[in-house]
């Protein structure tokens, strides 16, 4: 396995082959995408050191536990990456990415870049055969998409304009789901490159000087800069839902949140939602892959991350076994 050891630095470990417990699996991932998390930890934004990162990927199901379904045996799944402990408060409410005694893969917990990982069964979802390893490897932003779905119904949100900051691939694919359900999405994006994708999926794209003030009922932070918090704050309509997804530095207003009556959700990952993440992709209503422009060989793992960090960044980077 690989693990970050500090930042840009990658070592190789050897360790034991896991064995699956009762009520685990073990996977062997098949390919693994670089998502923004992994690079934020690349870049020395690291809750654990060492660690061994990633966390989006699909993985065939080599080894079940005992009394375990073994119907999972050979089959690709799509992991998620909380690990819940499903007592605690947090838990009990439904936030399990806040879990107090749980983790995430590739932050907390040692991630997917590994020959072999034990899993908790419960955390797998298995993957349709016409789903193709590329679309299963950028299942996080259309499972995050789902979710704030879900958030938007409970708040009584009816679909209307939707402004999405940051034309990344979690902007692209969580506006593509937000798009299916009728939502009116433009995403703000200052790469020409990236607003050509977004309209390449059926979205408006505009440059961030020409974003309209308070227009959107529902806001989607994804940049996790400072100007994308104040665009996410100046494109909300009174009385709209912003939700953050960026761990931005940049704040906001509590006079502006008070007197426009925004509604502002944290939201920690898609946790929760893989399946109908995967019904989505599986029904041909979003197309993952359509981010993707960079695949790597597992072998070129450090090759992979330091594209990051070069003018012509990738898209979306995905290693493949």
């Amino acid at each position: 396995m690989l693990q970050l050891t500090a930042a840009r630095s990658l070592s190789r470990e050897r360790r034991p082959v896991p064995e699956a417990a009762a009520n685990e699996v073990v996977v062997a991932p098949l390919a693994v995408g670089l998502c923004g998390t992994d690079l934020h930890a690349w870049r020395g934004r690291l809750d654990r050191c060492p660690i061994v990162p990633t966390h989006d990927g699909v993985a065939e199901v080599i080894e079940v536990g005992p009394g375990g379904d073994t119907s999972l045996l050979g089959r690709r799944v799509v992991i998620d990456p909380v690990d819940a402990c499903g007592a605690c408060t947090s838990c009990r409410r439904g936030h399990v990415g806040v879990c107090t005694d749980g983790g995430y893969l590739g932050m907390t917990i040692d991630g997917l870049l590994a020959e072999r990982v034990a899993l908790p069964a419960a955390r797998v979802v298995r993957v349709p055969n016409h789903i193709s390893d590329m679309d299963a490897t950028v299942l996080e932003p259309v499972a995050i998409g789902c979710r704030i779905v879900a958030l938007t119904q409970a708040l009584g949100s009816q679909p209307a304009a939707c402004v999405i900051i940051g034309g990344g691939p979690l902007g692209l694919l969580v506006g593509s789901v937000l798009l299916h359900v009728g939502w009116s999405v433009t995403v703000v994006e200052p790469q020409p490159a990236r607003r050509k994708i977004a309209e390449q999926l059926r979205m408006s794209a505009v440059a961030p000087d020409d974003v309209s003030d308070s227009r959107a009922h529902l806001v989607v932070e994804t940049s996790a800069a400072a100007p994308g918090t104040a665009a996410a704050l100046r494109a909300a309509a009174p009385g709209a839902v912003v939700v953050i997804l960026g761990r931005s530095t940049g704040g906001m207003s509590s006079a502006e949140i008070l007197l426009r009556e925004l509604t502002v959700v944290g939201l920690r990952g898609g946790s929760g939602f893989y399946a109908a993440a995967v019904q989505l992709v599986a029904n041909g209503a979003v197309t993952p892959s359509a981010v993707i422009s960079h695949i790597f060989d597992r072998n070129d793992v450090e090759r992979a991350f330091a594209a990051h960090d070069g003018d012509a960044s990738p898209l979306r980077a995905v290693l493949r076994r």
